[in-house]
């Protein structure tokens, strides 16, 4: 399922459709479910993140060059799945959901860029401004390294302040805003204000809060939320690997601002609580046969206004975190870009405990506009492609991603802002081979497009795909640039799986040997012997041109230290 969002304009609600809200449970006694998670990770832009690596349980990807990932069947707490992401360049975030058995679980999680917003000397302390009103005070020796020796250089600090009425909050916060309190309790959080901060030195080593030292957090309090705001608030902070929010500390309101003390560095947040309970239900488009995916599912709480958001997913679910025993306006609405038409309106509630309500039946006479899609992919050989998914392209409006089954046939209801997109394009892809197909156009007719087969069997346009010291990763936004003497052939990013590889030969096929190496933060020492070569099979004469070829070999880095690489490469030459 989506996620779901609640907004309050006094205090700021942030839930999660479908995630880990559950009450009257411990996290360590839980059942299991077996579920596959795929999905896409954006930047700030909307834009697909590239080469993020996504990890649940013992699953892990690669996102490729639209940020899509698809992990493989993993075994995990049912109320508690977690997912984690991370990449060079942007804060980590986990975030746990709801599952259930057997199930294909669609995310999408926006990553915030990790931005240097200023520094302090660490044996002379200062005070560093936040983009959006909060403040560290760091105090004099107060920083010390991974090994809790006192650090006395040069603190290099990144921080992200997140405003409680970024009406985008739901997509890119850490966890879904339930939390554990110092009595061990689930409750529901209501943001004041949250920052995120890491630290590090001068040559990029981490850092962090000396042990015994304490560093002053000052955070804004919106103009919205002051008269509602309490004297003194809750302190929280953001367990990473739990995927958890956790209590610890308070702050104390001091004018416009929260003012607290913080003894190590992660997401801090500064949060009322309130108890919590589920709601669940589901929606139709004018019979029960057909579920209304991607449609926008909006309770207010009649007593405060209070104002939740949530995507239907594509079997017409949703669900997630409420507050208790309160009377809510549910309705149902096409998304902002589409008009905001509403098309159902009930009250429900209250809820004293975990409910689901009877399934909703949009009439026809609201001429809902939808586009339902389906078909199948295949590779050359006309079989199904297991691991696959498509992008739907409709124009002007927004790319939609969906996913096939284990047996290749996809089914997908895009909501549409008006009826008059008469063209679309499908390209699949195959994330087991890499393989793409050729954009496939059709022109809508009707509401229902059968697209028959898309068949999947062209090499990805560029990639490279390597493996060093048993770590695998694939690479599919690469350079090619060429010298007099030498080859160049890299990634584009400075991600810890990076790759870049000079070659001693220019515009020749054949075999040559390697005369540089960089993988995964690993150099080659071309003083310590190696036998690394590479199989130039395709050099295109012209810019444009592919070459292509494979690579491997045994080589030493600084220290003497052994590695093993092996990999292949189809790039555009530059």
């Amino acid at each position: 399922m989506q996620n779901l969002k609640l907004l309050l304009p006094l205090a700021l609600f942030i839930g999660a459709f479908f995630v880990a809200c559950h009450e009257d449970d411990s996290f360590g006694n839980t059942p299991f479910a077996d579920v596959t998670f795929a999905g896409r990770i954006i930047d700030e832009l909307g834009e697909g993140v590239e080469g993020a690596l996504v990890n649940a349980g013992e699953a892990s990807a690669l996102t490729d060059k639209n940020g899509v990932f698809r992990l493989k069947s993993v075994r995990l707490a049912a109320i508690h799945a977690q997912v984690n992401v991370s990449k060079t360049g942007f804060f980590e975030v986990s975030r746990p959901y709801i599952v259930e058995d057997e199930a294909l679980q669609t995310v999408t999680i926006q990553l915030l860029a990790k931005n240097q917003v200023g520094s302090v000397v660490a044996n002379a302390g200062g005070v560093v401004n936040v983009p959006g009103g909060p403040s560290l005070n760091f105090p004099v020796n107060g920083i010390a390294d991974e090994n809790g020796n006192v650090y006395s250089g040069v603190v290099r600090v990144f921080a992200r302040y997140l405003d409680p009425s970024d009406p985008n909050l739901g997509l890119f916060i850490p966890g879904d805003m339930t939390a554990e309190n110092a009595a061990d309790e689930e409750v529901f959080l209501a943001t004041y204000g949250m920052v995120g901060v890491e630290i590090e030195g001068e040559n990029g080593q981490k850092l962090n809060i000396a042990p015994g030292k304490e560093v002053e957090l000052r955070m804004p309090i919106l103009a919205s939320q002051l008269a509602s705001a309490p004297s003194s608030i809750p302190l929280w902070h953001y367990d990473l690997e739990e995927g958890h929010w956790k209590e610890e500390g308070a702050a104390q309101k001091v004018g416009n601002e929260y003012v607290g003390k913080v003894s190590h560095f992660s997401f801090w947040n500064c949060d009322a609580q309130f108890p919590l309970t589920q709601l669940h239900g589901r929606i139709y488009l004018e019979n029960s046969t057909q579920p209304l995916a991607n449609a926008v599912v909006r309770l207010t709480m009649l007593s405060t206004g209070a104002q939740s958001f949530a995507y239907t997913d594509a079997n017409g679910n949703y669900g997630g975190c409420i507050p208790k025993d309160e009377l809510l306006k549910l309705e149902v609405v096409l998304p902002e870009n589409c008009g905001s038409q509403v098309l159902y309106t009930e009250h429900i509630g209250p809820f004293p405990g975990v409910s689901t309500i009877s399934p909703i039946t949009i009439p026809a006479s609201a001429q809902v506009p939808v586009l339902r899609i389906e078909g199948n992919l295949i590779n050359c050989n006309n079989q199904q492609v297991a691991n696959g998914y498509l992008k739907l392209d409709l124009g002007s409006e927004k790319k939609h991603f969906m996913f096939a089954k284990a047996d290749g046939s996809f089914e997908y209801v895009a909501v549409l802002c008006d009826n008059s997109i008469q063209t679309s394009s499908l390209v699949g892809y195959d994330l087991t081979n890499l393989l793409e197909s050729e954009p496939v156009a059709f022109a809508i007719q009707s509401n229902m497009l059968n697209v028959g087969n898309i068949t999947v069997c062209n090499a990805l346009t560029e990639y490279i795909q390597y493996t060093l010291d048993g770590q695998s990763a694939t690479k599919l936004s690469p350079f090619a640039s060429i010298s007099f003497t030498s080859t160049q052939i890299g990634s584009e990013d400075s991600t810890s799986t990076s790759i870049n590889i000079n070659i001693g030969s220019v515009g020749q096929t054949g075999i040559f040997p390697i005369i540089g190496l960089k993988a995964n933060n690993v150099f080659f020492d071309t003083q310590l012997p190696n036998s690394l070569s590479t199989n130039v099979t395709t050099f295109g004469p012209n810019q444009g041109d592919l070459i292509i070829g494979t690579f491997g070999g045994n080589f030493q880095s600084t220290g003497g230290i052994n590695h093993t690489v092996s990999g292949s490469y189809r790039v555009i030459r530059e």
